[in-house]
């Protein structure tokens, strides 16, 4: 999902030079569980995306993010499942922006954020424009 995304090739030279500014994520097993995880590990964090909040749920994407300063959270990386982005696709569901959405939400709660880096495009927005043009989805 993460290493061979298609999409990536439209991004090569953004992620190669975030793996240079953020360290390369890499696939760990703690306690019994794998995480995708950057390995500088002080660096940032991920968050793990299921299809549903069930036992069970399929793993379909994860959202690696670092928290530049007091207001600025960078968004370094975000991968999807192929096959389920093309199945949402195929059914007219925006699966990105609902993500985004779910993403965003989760940094609004953190004191002090107030804007958006997303590293492969370059550009920081206000999170709450973000959140609202992500709410429309």
């Amino acid at each position: 999902m993460f290493y061979f995304n298609r999409n990536q090739s439209r991004y090569v030279d953004r992620i190669n030079q975030s793996i240079k500014e953020y360290s390369k994520p890499i696939v760990v097993e703690e306690n019994g569980e794998v995480a995708l995880v950057f390995k500088e590990r002080e660096i940032g964090q991920t968050l793990h995306i299921f299809d549903g909040d069930y036992e069970g749920a399929a793993l379909i994407g994860a959202v690696m993010y670092v928290r530049d300063s007091e207001e600025r959270i960078t968004i370094v990386h975000m991968a999807l499942h192929e096959e389920c982005s093309r199945i949402y696709k195929e059914e007219g569901v925006n699966i990105v922006g609902i993500v985004m959405h779910e993403v965003l939400s989760i940094f609004k709660k953190m004191k002090g954020v107030s804007t958006v880096r997303i590293y492969y495009i370059d550009k920081e927005f206000p999170l709450g424009k973000l959140l609202k043009e992500n709410s429309e989805v």
